[in-house]
Order: structure tokens, then sequence, then C-alpha cells
């Protein structure tokens, strides 16, 4: 019941927040030059998979931004990506400044969130860019946060929805 409180606050309050006018535009990997990759940084095999993802777009001379969503950070353990955690969050889910301010700010050409559950902080930062095409995995019925929905029949495996979402973006 608190978590569905949660997503009532934070969608109601993304409702209603002052948003600049973005145009969307359908773009292409190939086209794209900056990306921005969101994803849940819980799972090392996953995470192992989305950041080979970001250097192949790289070597395909992408500027590559990475953000994961680590609910509570192990310690001592150094995470070899960008990443915010509980400690980062209000108590209804939105991200405060730092890294995530910085995916809200910049322009990127594509922001792809891999969460295909629903993640709080990583819905805000996708539902408050500013990016030209917002892609996502996460197929809830009131979601506007997103330009383009690839719904995978194996959510939970990253390496199909990667797959799905170059086929898609050819």
């Amino acid at each position: 019941m608190l978590s569905k409180l949660k997503h009532i606050i934070l969608y109601f309050y993304l409702r209603f927040k002052n948003k600049k006018v973005v145009e969307r535009i359908p773009i292409s990997l190939q086209n794209a030059k900056k990306i921005g990759i969101l994803f849940n940084g819980e799972n090392i095999k996953e995470n192992d998979v989305v950041l080979s993802f970001g250097q192949q777009l790289k070597t395909m001379q992408k500027e590559v931004q990475l953000l994961g969503f680590v609910p509570k950070r192990a310690f001592g353990f150094q995470y070899p990506f960008p990443y915010i955690s509980n400690k980062d969050i209000t108590w209804y889910g939105k991200p405060g400044g730092g890294t995530s301010g910085y995916f809200s700010r910049n322009s990127f050409d594509l922001l792809i969130n891999f969460c295909s559950e629903p993640c709080l902080p990583l819905e805000y930062i996708t539902a408050t860019s500013v990016a030209k095409f917002r892609i996502g995995f996460n197929k809830e019925i009131n979601n506007s946060n997103y330009d383009l929905i690839l719904i995978s029949n194996e959510k939970s495996n990253i390496s199909k929805l990667i797959s799905n979402l170059e086929n898609y973006l050819k």
C-alpha cells in the first residue's frame, strides 16, 4: 500500500510539474550522437551486459552516459558506473541533484531506460528529461514517460532487451 501511495504522489507531482516543451524526434542508434542509459544496478551480470553495450556504442563514436539505480549500496563495493541509491531520493521516489539532475537537464538524442518494472527514481528522470527520444521497457498503462515502449516476452533478460532495441532502432 505504501508503494502505491509513493507511485501516486510521484505521478501527481510529475503531472503538474512545469516541464519544458521538447520536440520529440524518433532517431536510430546509428544517427544518435548522445545516448543516456538508465538501468537497475542490482544484478552484477546484467550490469556487465549494460556496460558492454555502452562500450559497443562508444566504439561507434557515440557519447554514452550511464546511470544505475542501486537501492542499497554494498559497503566497500566499488561500482564501475555512476549510480544513485535510496540515500539520493526523497521518500516518494524523486531523485535529487548530482548525476540524476545531469540526466534530466542534458539533451540526449536517445534516453534508454532498461528497467522493465517500475523504478520510481528512474521513471522520474525519464519523465523530466529533455532528451529528443525516450525509450523504455515498462509497459504500465498510465506511462507517458516514453516516446517508444518496447515489450519483450523475456523482460528480465537484459540481453534480449538490448537485441530488441537494436532491432527496432536500425
